[in-house]
């Protein structure tokens, strides 16, 4: 992906080296051709086109021919085969998926756009065999990328994913877009390529400038606002998984942190390389690293966006904070439950018959205990029984069955000779690192450290922590 002014000698490059070896006389053919192969020859001027000269026409001058322009070009093609085959991958799974598609739909849009820009990146390359008339309008576009990823974000974080009025304000990067390149876009195709004499005023060349710079201005609001919601959404999930599922393992998304940290600093790092173009610098996006930018982008994205599963089920609608509220719900402040009738005498029946039958059937015990499934072994609806940890026990589900695993741990560890691997999974625990974590964050020490202070058996001690505390 190459969200910046294209460098147009890159496919004349690989005509130059295909011709060597192809073309008997190479070197006399473009002797006689050299003035018109001239006109491809480019850099940057100071509104990120091509070099011009003081007419604003192209200034004659040697090809450029080094291997930079080959890997650029091997970049976008490989950009380009990899986005389509991702695209021809999200259609299948959009075919197979019948509801919550708004994750498939964002990436769909994501890698059309992708596809999009680096046809755009070939076709006004160096040899410039795109229509002259589209130049530039692919850059309206680009507010896209940010877009999608966010809804992509919000599709794999919400229980129920739908689209409202409210995200017409979507549209506003892509219209702040198009005025600041209107200027721009008014020139003729082949004045705004710089393959014709620029005719308009002194005053219109100014607002030229204007536009390009404000338009990559707006790129860094835009990566700012789409980045910060995407974080803010993904703080939120880690917080609604914790009150689902007592097992987090591939539902807490820790590869979209990573994947949505990769996306912010590739799109910084080309704001500031074609901030320090538009200044006058040379590039640093180039060559290999060019070409690693652009297979790095659609290789990555495609594989997690081909592979991604919403984590929550939908009846976790019922019992989630609305998706309006900027922040986690904190203790006492949690008005999800302002509706639900129950009275404090309700609130405490239901904690101690919760502690009974937790306690009798060592429900915690079950690898994939989640809330739903334990508020029907208590016979309590999902969202009374979510409403009695959060106000009456004070903690999330998540909490309270891996502080019910820990204490009967602390048991089979002073009780028992099972190792600390088979204590972990006995008592529920899907891996030992989990494990472990839960069990210092209960008790201040480690399984082993645990053992070792607790020999020999102390009888009231370890029956204490085996208790519910509730």
């Amino acid at each position: 992906m190459d969200f910046g002014f294209r460098r147009r000698h890159i496919l004349c490059t690989m005509f130059e080296i295909a011709g060597h070896w192809l073309v008997p006389g190479y070197p006399r053919v473009v002797a006689r051709v050299k003035p018109s192969l001239a006109a491809f020859t480019s850099s940057l001027h100071r509104v990120g086109r091509v070099q011009t000269d003081q007419t604003g026409v192209h200034k004659a001058g040697e090809m450029l021919l080094d291997i930079e322009t080959y890997w650029e070009t091997l970049g976008y093609a490989a950009g380009l085969g990899i986005s389509c085959f991702v695209l021809i991958g999200l259609i299948w799974r959009l075919r197979e998926t019948s509801e919550r598609r708004m994750f498939l739909w964002a990436m769909l849009a994501f890698f059309a756009i992708n596809c999009l820009d680096l046809w755009d990146s070939l076709a006004y390359g160096a040899a410039s065999f795109g229509p002259m008339t589209l130049y530039q309008w692919q850059h309206l576009l680009l507010p896209g990328f940010m877009v999608s990823l966010y809804f992509f974000v919000r599709g794999l974080t919400s229980s129920e994913p739908k689209l409202s009025v409210r995200d017409l304000v979507h549209v506003l990067p892509f219209l702040g877009g198009f005025f600041c390149l209107l200027p721009s876009l008014l020139l003729p195709g082949a004045q705004r390529a710089g393959f014709a004499k620029i005719t308009v005023s002194e005053a219109h060349q100014t607002w030229i400038a204007y536009g390009e710079v404000a338009f990559w201005g707006m790129w860094i609001i835009v990566l700012v606002l789409y980045g910060g919601a995407c974080v803010r959404r993904l703080l939120r999930h880690k917080h609604n998984v914790r009150e689902l599922f007592s097992d987090l393992e591939g539902k807490n998304l820790r590869w979209l942190d990573g994947l949505v940290a990769t996306i912010l600093t590739l799109a910084l790092i080309v704001i500031v390389d074609e901030s320090r173009m538009l200044a006058g610098h040379a590039g640093f996006l180039t060559g290999v690293k060019s070409a690693s930018f652009d297979v790095v982008l659609s290789g990555v994205f495609g594989v997690f966006a081909l592979r991604a599963v919403p984590p929550l089920p939908q009846w976790s609608k019922e019992v989630l904070p609305n998706p309006s509220l900027k922040e986690p719900p904190q203790q006492g402040q949690d008005n999800r439950y302002a509706r639900s009738g129950l009275q404090a005498e309700d609130l405490d029946r239901f904690a101690k018959r919760l502690e009974a039958r937790v306690a009798e059937g060592q429900l915690w015990r079950d690898h994939g205990l989640n809330l739903r499934r334990l508020a029907q072994e208590v016979s309590v609806s999902s969202v009374h029984l979510s409403e009695v940890l959060n106000t009456q026990l004070g903690m999330t589900f998540y909490d309270y069955i891996n502080q019910c695993r820990v204490r009967d741990a602390c048991a089979l560890l002073v009780d028992t000779n099972l190792t600390i691997l088979e204590i972990s999974e006995t008592v529920g625990f899907n891996a030992k690192s989990t494990f472990n974590a839960s069990f210092k964050k209960v008790t201040d020490q480690t399984p082993s450290q645990w053992r070792k202070s607790n020999q020999p058996w102390s009888g009231v001690g370890a029956l204490k922590w085996c208790e519910l505390p509730y």
